[in-house]
């Protein structure tokens, strides 16, 4: 068999290779990749040893390169894109998620008091303002119906703390702002009945009933 085939079927395999990165085939441009330079391979062989070993060395340091060149181009073709869930041009993959299911940012749940609803070793889920949430304890298990407090959100990750019941009971009444009524205003003494005041003319000595 002429050696050409060899190095036609070498082409194929570089193009098929090319493809498995572009083209969702569940590996089966992968196996047609594999089965073509084989056959490539024994047809060299056939031909002569020294066409063989060629053609090998040419496939081991080929191969790799082509890997390395797809794998650089592949996140910004469309199949690229799709599965790392990027925006044409956009050089990274979204970030975590920075709000909660309310719409608020989830920044503002630092400090906030809360539940854990499952034994946080050290992740689990808590409840905090009727939400439950994931959340991961600093350097401590916390158990289940323990009170925590968000101490930090970081990439994406809600760090919380177990606290005591009086430091969840202060911690909700400054959150709250109650901080009880403030007592009425102390009105002067009246200085209506005085002796100052008093009309001593009117005063009747001789009939004091």
């Amino acid at each position: 068999m002429p050696l050409y085939y060899a190095y036609a079927l070498l082409f194929v395999f570089y193009v098929l290779l090319v493809l498995e990165f572009l083209i969702p085939s569940g590996g089966l441009v992968g196996i047609a990749a594999v089965v073509t330079v084989i056959s490539a391979l024994a047809v060299a062989f056939a031909h002569s040893t020294t066409a063989g070993m060629t053609l090998l060395m040419i496939v081991a340091l080929s191969t790799p390169l082509i890997f390395l060149a797809v794998i650089r181009i592949w996140p910004h073709t469309p199949i690229g894109r799709r599965i790392l869930n990027r925006r044409p041009g956009q050089l990274h993959s979204p970030g975590p998620q920075r709000t909660l299911a309310n719409g608020k940012p989830l920044d503002d749940i630092v400090g906030a008091v809360g539940v854990a609803m499952t034994n946080l070793l050290p992740s689990g889920m808590v409840k905090i303002g009727g939400l439950r949430l994931d959340a991961v304890s600093l350097g401590m298990a916390i158990d289940a119906g323990e009170s925590v407090i968000v101490t930090k959100v970081e990439a994406g990750k809600i760090y919380v703390r177990p606290i005591s019941e009086a430091e969840r009971l202060a911690t909700l009444a400054a959150a709250s702002g109650a901080s009880g009524p403030s007592p009425p205003p102390i009105s002067p003494p009246s200085l209506e009945n005085s002796p100052d005041s008093f009309d001593f003319d009117t005063l009747d000595l001789e009939n004091p009933n």
